[in-house]
């Protein structure tokens, strides 16, 4: 039997650290629901903790007093900012909500008129698809989606929860920058130094990866958002920017990307008769398109390291087993597993002190 594991170290190494890494995270799936402001006060910490070790240190002011600052001025920014957009998003959504009806009406039209054209050229007898029902059975979806989210006054009261848990976020984020050794050294505490080295070469490396997929991403989102709402805004639609920003957020998910909405939109537009608004679409996508191949490999390069058909499966599996959290939790599943595999293991009899040192 030790002669197997001796044969076999590195592998079974990364076996027993792939069934740890699973567990940990199926439980921490599990008990998302319960402890997400945990989790999005420690992300809030990472990112401010830099800063506040950088005020402590150059002018000696408490890290409480520090992060205290820093977090206000952060919630600052974000409500300054949110003032503007927010409000503006808002009236975009209620014009857009309000003109739902045209485009409705705009839609059965033109069904209508493609039923005509098909029916003349293949025979009434050969074609039979009922647009005006499937138009219909879509409202219906999605109109017993909208009454099911406000069934009962969900939707109202989600709310007082959910400030709850912005207020849960900051006041752990607090606790994390201020006493961040301490907690550290308390939850190192509860584990073999043996596995704290192994389990910290994957931290390390899914950290580094997911921070500079993450950094990449969001400059690649906020390139393709602003050039959106520019040009949405020079073709004249209504609704810049609350297009333009879901378009940026679309073009996240691999494969589909902006082209996923500016397609259909343009294509619906070329058969509605808006010719120059359809050709806009498409100057507006074939900018992002050259833009996104100019960005991507310089701001995002192989942060990950993984295909972007990868990407997109761990997307869907994330998804059909975990729900929406999914989205996020299949691609951190999958690099956690490809980091692990191609970690290197090999050099793992260290000393004590070695070990120590290396985790802090």
């Amino acid at each position: 039997m030790r002669d197997i594991y001796r044969n076999n170290k590195v592998f079974i190494n990364k076996l027993m650290l792939l069934a740890a890494a699973a567990a940990f995270m199926a439980l921490a799936v599990y008990l998302m629901g319960y402890i997400a402001p945990f989790v999005a006060g420690y992300i809030i910490s990472l990112i401010l903790s830099p800063l506040v070790s950088l005020v402590h240190k150059k002018w000696g002011i408490h890290r409480g007093v520090a992060a205290s600052v820093l977090i206000l001025a952060l919630i600052g920014s974000i409500g300054f900012l949110g003032y503007f957009l927010i409000g503006r998003l808002i009236e975009e959504v209620g014009a857009f909500a309000h003109d739902i009806p045209i485009y409705i009406a705009n839609a059965q039209v033109l069904f209508g008129n493609i039923s005509a054209s098909l029916e003349n050229f293949l025979g009434a007898a050969d074609f039979n698809i009922d647009f005006d029902l499937l138009l219909a059975q879509l409202l219906s979806l999605a109109t017993g989606l909208l009454q099911g989210l406000l069934e009962g006054g969900a939707f109202f009261t989600a709310i007082p929860f959910a400030i709850l848990r912005v207020l849960l976020a900051i006041i752990s984020a607090f606790f994390f920058i201020k006493d961040k050794e301490l907690i550290k050294r308390s939850v190192l505490a509860l584990f073999p130094k043996r596995l704290i080295f192994r389990a910290n070469i994957v931290r390390k490396g899914v950290i580094r990866a997911l921070v500079g997929y993450a950094k990449g991403q969001l400059i690649v989102m906020s390139y393709v958002s602003t050039i959106s709402v520019v040009g949405l805004t020079i073709i004249g639609s209504p609704y810049s920017l609350f297009v333009g920003i879901g378009i940026g957020v679309f073009d996240l998910i691999p494969i589909f990307g902006a082209g996923g909405i500016l397609i259909p939109w343009a294509v619906y537009n070329i058969l509605g008769g808006n010719l120059p608004f359809a050709i806009g679409l498409f100057v507006i996508y074939g900018v992002i398109f050259l833009a996104r191949q100019i960005l991507e490999p310089r701001v995002v390069g192989n942060q990950i390291g993984m295909h972007p058909i990868l990407l997109l499966m761990s997307v869907y599996v994330g998804i059909i087993t975990m729900g929406p959290i999914g989205f996020f939790a299949g691609p951190l599943i999958a690099l956690t597993v490809k980091i692990i595999m191609e970690s290197n293991l090999t050099s793992l009899t260290i000393t004590d002190k070695e070990k120590t040192r290396r985790t802090d």
